[in-house]
């Protein structure tokens, strides 16, 4: 992706409008769109182009606004240059709003929003105890006090499909942890493993 004129630094140089599909929207994509899927929230977003052909770069042309779905020139940018992002950001963005919203479920105590977060076969570790499969796992989640991680520390996976969160988490007891590994799976991120001591 390349500019097609001069931009000024702040000035929007791309608009773009993220289209929300449903799991069996994602399987019946064409091979290959699945690259342009990106999850927020527990939900799955297909980019439009010319959006989805922008770039990584380390020193970026453009920031992401990610709420208003743009980028902005970063600084002037001159006609012909490569129009790129800092897509880290982007994977940053999708592991937040995962993990709010299932903080947000976790305090709901809303099983149907934890069912959507958990892969069919994940496994939990809690109190010695293995647990497996989502609803085992979501039951289990519901019977013990809501888990709301701090103090996070992710490592994100070669290629962008796995991520392991190292979080701290009160307890009634006092101070704990919690390690989740998070997968991307049918387009979506998914909890694969949770150990809580």
């Amino acid at each position: 992706m390349y500019a097609a004129r001069d931009f000024a630094a702040g000035e929007t140089v791309m608009s773009f409008r993220l289209r929300p599909i449903d799991e069996r929207e994602y399987r019946e994509l064409p091979a290959g769109e699945d690259l342009f899927v990106h999850s927020y929230g527990g939900h799955r977003y297909l980019y439009p182009e010319p959006a989805r052909f922008v770039n990584h770069a380390d020193d970026p042309s453009c920031a992401q606004d990610f709420d208003r779905q743009r980028h902005l020139a970063l600084r002037p940018i001159a006609a012909g240059e490569p129009i790129t992002i800092d897509a880290r950001l982007e994977t940053a963005r999708e592991l937040d709003t995962y993990l709010e919203a299932f903080r947000r479920a976790a305090a709901d105590r809303s099983a149907t929003s934890l069912l959507a977060l958990v892969d069919s076969d994940a496994t939990l570790w809690r109190a010695g105890r293995p647990h497996r499969g989502r609803e085992s796992i979501v039951e289990a989640l519901l019977a013990g006090e809501p888990l709301q991680p701090t103090a996070l520390d992710w490592q994100v996976g070669t290629g962008r499909w796995e991520a392991l969160c190292s979080a701290a988490i009160e307890t009634p007891t006092g101070p704990g942890h919690l390690t989740l590994l998070l997968k991307i799976i049918a387009g979506n991120w998914q909890l694969r493993y949770l150990h809580h001591d």
